[in-house]
């Protein structure tokens, strides 16, 4: 700690010594709105682009009717004044260049007629690029209707999900996934199985940060996803309800509401939803078992599965905004969902001799019932300490993940000539699996007169994880403890963080930001079963720099370089041993490390439409999922390791131009080389390909009231660790229709009309060469319908620092 207080105190140093000499790159945008001649106050005020009338920045006017945007990059724009009484008025579109901007007075007619609400409407992009982020807004693209979130952010650009719902990022693995600027703190199939309960009608963005800055938490190897549900930030009581109902093989079922009441001091929210979701997976694997000494085959092993499951998920969210003064403000939030699972698996296993013939048959089935139970709660303190913007924020935290976890499997054999080879045996497993984190971080920000700014903050969390894995089998009607597969574990883990950064523009066209964090780990591990335990402890320095270079209002150049760190995850450091089915076993391992990545960036985006990225990536210690036989036995074990060094470096082209009033296209296409390589053991890993990822949408906007998309993507073979995927692809329809007022809104959406995504791959490692083919229920289609009440003209935002951004800020 004290290396860590002295490296902040040379770069606080350091950067106050710099301010003096920065100049001025993002400026103010300020006016005023007038009825007859007298200033009118509570007028909603909206920044646009001039180009699509995205949505850029929303205020109010004041009792003197005058209103400012700050921090405006150089672009051109226009205003919309929007308010009860008043017509709606715009001005004419201006340039911000070189200096601040002062409107002229527009003036506001009254309005005639007497209205019940004001509805005001934008129409935002479905992708926004942004200097350190790309952002989806995930209702304007309509195929979102009536999907989860785990589909909604499959079509993201650059983000792929594999068939065990791993994310993957511009084809890396590592993506650390926050929900609401929290960390998830799961990953894998947990993750999955959360999102998969999470419905679209509760997200509002995705937030998508291949290359975050020194304040935010060092881990994720290729960035960050965070996922923003839906807040109102309006005056008065105003919500939505919606439900959808979708078809597939089995129905997929969702409701909810979100409701917002804010006046001056406070803002109380709650939000809720019931989802169902019928479905089935089908797949098939082929193993082939080396013998280790000649390299011929010892024997071959093919599976056929049918796997019908169902899901029903609730969640809820309760939170409380309130300004104590108008420099100091609180908010606290809870936020719970539960997942009740069901799986009933029937399989057929065979294995043959190495020249094909029937040696035995397995004929097994496999109830699994998961029960998980996620809560988080927040408490937020901000103080500004100054006119200018100083501020103090504190942030505590609470998470609790519980899986409890019941499994049956039920097997019986038989010989070649499906002769019954002795007695059906029967297996029993609790598998509970849970974690609790405390989480506290402070973080400070001054900004300076010549735009610049300063964030230094630290950040505390400890992790406890207790399992307690037990397996029975029953032997002729006795349950009897199995004592190989059952284990006691606890993890304990403590990381401790502060940072530095410094953000200043060097001349009126070039900005620079600057930043470093040190986070520090101490991780334990004790196995009370086996009487064993490990410690872990690692301190690392993480390093960010980003220029920015506005050439003019049509070009922008960013280069941008961090390094980052992917622990590994609390299941996958715990021994207990996880069944998958008779001869498939998952187990963690206590002796993986944390990988190690370095990115590099450079993009240039024209008229914000165009945005092209060259990014290089290399990756030390990589982990990986591998699959081992098990000796003596005719069993695999799947188990994750550091297999290998990354060095990827790929192209991506970014398009999001809409073509006239009613047409937009939206395509995001990247091209990459993953080079995997290194040793595990006497096993040698060389695993490389070039792959892609395309994604096109063609967005409609059409007359009275009706939307419609057509889009697609298509991902072709790629490498990962010691696994090759082969090519998929997917294709969307989706229309709707603006009713009741354009408060209502029903949605027709056709995902996977042809029946075209499914997975297939294979690995190979060791002694093991498998091969994978998977499909499920994708074709689905549904009718949704979303109403929306209340008024929806803006609260203004909190000033320099704003709520917003406090409340989106990641790393806690």
């Amino acid at each position: 700690m004290k290396k860590l207080i002295a490296i902040l105190l040379v770069l606080v140093m350091s950067a106050n010594s710099y301010i003096a000499n920065a100049q001025t790159g993002s400026y103010k945008v300020s006016g005023r709105g007038l009825s007859k001649g007298t200033g009118i106050e509570n007028i909603s005020v909206t920044l646009l682009k001039a180009a699509d009338y995205s949505v850029v920045k929303i205020e109010i006017t004041n009792k003197q009717g005058g209103f400012m945007f700050t921090n405006v990059t150089p672009g051109v724009y226009l205003v919309k004044l929007t308010g009860v009484g008043v017509q709606e008025q715009s001005s004419n579109p201006f340039t911000v260049a070189d200096k601040d901007v002062e409107l002229p007075t527009i003036e506001l007619q009254q309005q005639t007629k007497k209205l019940a609400d004001v509805v005001v409407t934008a129409r935002k992009p479905y992708v926004e690029m942004k200097a350190d982020k790309m952002v989806v807004n995930v209702e304007a693209a309509p195929s979102n209707a009536g999907s989860t979130a785990l589909e909604v952010l499959e079509k993201a650009p650059g983000v792929t999900v594999d068939r065990e719902g791993n994310i993957s990022l511009k084809g890396k693995q590592g993506v650390q996934v926050y929900i609401d600027g929290k960390p998830s703190f799961i990953s894998g199939s947990d993750l999955a199985n959360m999102l998969k309960g999470m419905t679209a009608s509760e997200l509002d963005q995705i937030e998508i940060m291949t290359n975050p800055p020194a304040k935010y938490d060092a881990a994720g190897n290729s960035g960050i996803i965070n996922i923003k549900t839906k807040k109102s930030r309006t005056v008065g009581i105003n919500g939505s309800v919606n439900a959808s109902y979708g078809q597939g093989v089995y129905p997929k079922v969702n409701g909810g509401y979100n409701l917002n009441y804010r006046n001056k001091k406070f803002n109380l929210y709650t939000s809720g939803n019931y989802a169902y979701r019928g479905n089935f997976q089908e797949f098939s694997v082929s193993r082939n078992i080396l013998n280790k000494q000649t390299n011929a085959i010892d024997f071959i092993f093919r599976q056929r599965t049918f796997m019908p499951e169902t899901r029903n998920s609730m969640n809820g969210k309760i939170g409380i905004d309130y300004d104590f003064s108008k420099n100091t403000s609180a908010s606290a939030s809870v936020t719970a969902f539960n997942t009740k699972m069901d799986y009933n698996a029937q399989s057929v296993n065979e294995i043959f001799d190495r020249v094909g013939d029937l040696q035995t048959v397995n004929y097994g089935r496999t109830h699994m019932i998961p029960n998980v139970t996620n809560i988080r709660s927040n408490l937020n303190l901000t103080h500004k300490l100054d006119s200018a913007g100083t501020e103090l924020v504190f942030d505590a935290d609470y998470i609790s993940y519980n899986d409890k976890h019941k499994q049956r499997f039920y097997n019986s054999f038989f010989d070649g000539n499906h002769t019954p080879l002795g007695k059906a045996d029967t297996i029993f497993g609790y598998l509970p699996t849970g974690f609790d984190v405390y989480a506290a971080k402070i973080d400070f920000s001054k900004p300076f007169s010549n735009k610049s700014k300063l964030e230094v903050g630290g950040k505390v969390s400890y992790v406890n994880s207790d399992n307690d894995i037990r397996f029975d089998t029953i032997y002729y009607g006795n349950s009897v403890l199995d004592v190989k597969r059952s284990n006691h574990f606890i993890y304990q883990e403590n990381v401790y963080a502060g940072y530095v950064n410094f953000n200043t523009p060097l001349s009126k066209k070039l900005s620079v930001q600057t930043g470093l964090r040190y986070e520090y780990t101490h991780g334990r591990g004790r196995s009370v079963t086996r009487n064993s335990t490990f410690t872990n402890k690692y301190g690392k320095l993480f390093p960010t720099v980003y220029f920015s270079y506005a050439a003019n209002d049509k070009n922008n150049f960013n280069l941008n370089y961090g390094r980052r760190i992917t622990r590994p995850q609390y299941r996958d450091l715990n021994p207990f041993i996880f069944i998958i089915d008779q001869y498939t076993s998952q187990q963690g391992n206590p002796y993986l490390q944390p990988q190690f990545s370095h990115n590099i960036e450079f993009s240039h985006s024209y008229k914000n439409a165009i945005t092209t990225t060259l990014h290089y990536t290399q990756v030390d210690n990589a982990i990986s999922e591998v699959v081992e036989p098990t000796p003596g036995t005719r069993e695999v074990t799947l188990i994750k390791k550091n297999i290998a060094s990354l060095k990827q470096f790929g192209l991506a082209v970014n398009i999001n131009k809409p073509l006239n009033k009613w047409l937009t296209v939206v395509s995001n296409n990247i091209v990459f080389h993953n080079s995997f390589k290194g040793r595990v053991g006497e096993t040698d890993v060389d695993n490389k390909a070039i792959s892609a990822n395309f994604y096109a949408a063609l967005q409609f906007k059409l007359q009275k009231g009706w939307d419609a998309e057509i889009n697609g993507w298509y991902n072709t073979r790629s490498a990962e660790g010691v696994s090759r995927s082969g090519s998929m692809g997917v294709f969307n329809l989706a229309a709707s229709k603006s009713v009741l007022q354009n408060k209502g809104k029903i949605t027709l959406n056709v995902r996977d009309p042809f029946y075209i995504q499914k997975y297939n791959g294979y690995t190979k490692f060791s002694t093991v060469d498998a091969t994978i083919n998977s499909q499920w229920d994708n074709r689905v289609t549904s009718l949704s319908f979303t109403y929306r009440f209340g008024k929806t003209f803006a609260q203004k935002k909190r000033s320099t620092g704003s709520a917003m951004e406090e409340q989106n800020r990641i790393g806690g």
